[in-house]
C-alpha cells in the first residue's frame, strides 16, 4: 500500500536560542484559494450568505487561511478540526482542541487579500487594507482619530494624505482588534505614531504603550498590513512574514 505524504513539520512559535515569541503572518489571494470542506457548517452558512461572489470567495479564503495556519503550528490537528468561539465584544478565539502553548490569532481581509496572524499566548491583532481606498481622509480622521493623529493627516501634502491616513488607520485597527474592542475604544483615548523612531508607537489614556509592539509593511503594490502585539515586559517578538499561504 502506498503511503501518503508525511505531515508537515511543526513550525516553532518561539526563537530557538532566545526563547522569544514568534508571530507568524500568512496571506492569500482569494482567487483560486480556499476549501469549503475545511469549514464548519456555520462558516459555510456565513459564506453562502454573501450576495457578491467576490465577498464569498474572500470569506472562504480567510477561513481556510486561518485553519491551515493553525495546523502548520500544530500539525497533529487537521484544519477542519479547529473550533472557535467569540469573546464578549466579538473577538474570535480558539475553543479547541487545547494547545500548548495556547495559540492566539487574528484574521483580516480586504479586496484581493486575506491575512492571518498566529502567535503564542499574546494579545494580537492584524489589519490589511487596500492602498487605493476611496475615502475622504480628512473627514474620517476628524471622526475616528485622536486629535494629534488627525492633525498629522491634515498637515500632510494632499498627494500624501491618503498614505498617512492609511498608516494610522491600519495600526489603530490592529491595536483595537488586539484589545478585543475594535473601535469601541474612544478615538481620543489613544494615538499611534507610525513613523516613530524604532517603529510605530502607542500612547493611550488607559494603557501602557511600552507594553506593545507594532509592525507595518506593504504587501505587494495594492495592500498595507499592520500588526499589534502585547508583548508585556517580555522580549521583542519576531514577526515572521511568510511569502504566501501555508
Amino acid at each position: 500500500m502506498r503511503e501518503g505524504p508525511p505531515p508537515p513539520s511543526r513550525l516553532p512559535l518561539h526563537h530557538a536560542v532566545t526563547g522569544a515569541p514568534l508571530a507568524r503572518v500568512w496571506s492569500a489571494a482569494p482567487d483560486g484559494y480556499g476549501d469549503a470542506a475545511l469549514l464548519s457548517a456555520e462558516e459555510r452558512r456565513r459564506s453562502a450568505a454573501f450576495r457578491r461572489e467576490a465577498d464569498r470567495r474572500l470569506h472562504l479564503a480567510a477561513r481556510t487561511l486561518l485553519r491551515t495556519a493553525l495546523s502548520r503550528c500544530v500539525p497533529e490537528v487537521p484544519p477542519a478540526v479547529w473550533r472557535f468561539t467569540t469573546g464578549p465584544h466579538g473577538r474570535p478565539e480558539l475553543a479547541g482542541p487545547p494547545t500548548v502553548p495556547r495559540l492566539r490569532f487574528s484574521v483580516a481581509h480586504a479586496p484581493g487579500r486575506a491575512v492571518c496572524l498566529v502567535c503564542p499566548e499574546l494579545d494580537c491583532g492584524v489589519d490589511v487594507e487596500t492602498t487605493g481606498r476611496s475615502v475622504d481622509p480628512l473627514r474620517v480622521a476628524r471622526a475616528m482619530f485622536h486629535p494629534r493623529e488627525a492633525a498629522r493627516v491634515r498637515a500632510a501634502p494632499p498627494a500624501e494624505r491618503g498614505g498617512v491616513f492609511l498608516r494610522h488607520w491600519t495600526l489603530k485597527e490592529a491595536y483595537g482588534k488586539a484589545r478585543g474592542l475594535g473601535f469601541l475604544l474612544p478615538p481620543d483615548s489613544y494615538a499611534v505614531s507610525p513613523d516613530a523612531s524604532g517603529g510605530p508607537r502607542l500612547t493611550a489614556a488607559d494603557d501602557d504603550g511600552l507594553l506593545w509592539q507594532f509592525a507595518q509593511w506593504p504587501l505587494g503594490d495594492r495592500h498595507l498590513v499592520a500588526v499589534a502585539l502585547r508583548r508585556g515586559h517580555g522580549p521583542d517578538v519576531t514577526v515572521v512574514r511568510h511569502p504566501g499561504a501555508p
